[in-house]
């Protein structure tokens, strides 16, 4: 909205205001950009710094605007699956004492095979779990490749519990996956 407010401004500006949609042949280098980034792959991304814009970007510097940089690397954040498969594989519990009993509650509705932690769901058949980067990559297949139905946070993380998959925080990052969506 911010943006529709600065280009009806400027608009005033002019004497007359056209706006001409340019057919994507005629258009080469949007077209090849467009193009590039809808076939990025997801291993590259961990090494470009992404940012986040809080405000519209319309102010005049980047600390008024309030942009914040982040890269998403593995080293940032620790695999949520590790302390399970520690249990499951070696009986090493957590150091705090006091979170040694919700842990083995926990624990026991997950299950190794063949390597692969699992939880358990109430429906009956075996969660497989994923990491930060299996889970991105679980949610775009669901949200646009192959399934190609563009539903929303909650519609979607249904839709990964439903198709076997478990992350703990799997409504939250499909709520911000949806939001992110440019055909949305």
């Amino acid at each position: 909205m911010a943006y529709l407010d600065v280009a009806k401004e400027l608009t005033l500006i002019f004497a007359t205001f056209n706006i001409k949609q340019i057919p994507k042949d005629q258009n080469a280098e949007a077209d090849a950009l467009a193009t590039l980034g809808a076939t990025f792959k997801a291993e590259a991304v961990s090494i470009i710094p992404i940012v986040h814009v809080l405000e519209p970007a319309i102010l005049k510097s980047e600390q008024e605007a309030g942009v914040l940089y982040s890269t998403s690397s593995e080293e940032d954040t620790p695999d949520w699956r590790k302390p399970y498969q520690d249990w499951l594989q070696n009986d090493i519990l957590p150091a705090d004492k006091k979170e040694v009993r919700s842990f083995r509650m926990k624990a026991s509705r997950f299950i190794l095979i063949g390597g692969v932690l699992f939880r358990k769901s109430l429906a009956g058949p075996y969660l497989r779990c994923l990491d930060r980067e299996e889970s991105q990559a679980v949610l775009h297949a669901l949200h646009s490749r192959e399934c190609v139905n563009h539903a929303g946070g909650m519609g979607l993380s249904n839709k990964a519990l439903r198709q076997g998959y478990f992350w703990p925080t799997m409504r939250k990052h499909a709520v911000e996956f949806a939001k992110k969506c440019d055909a949305c």
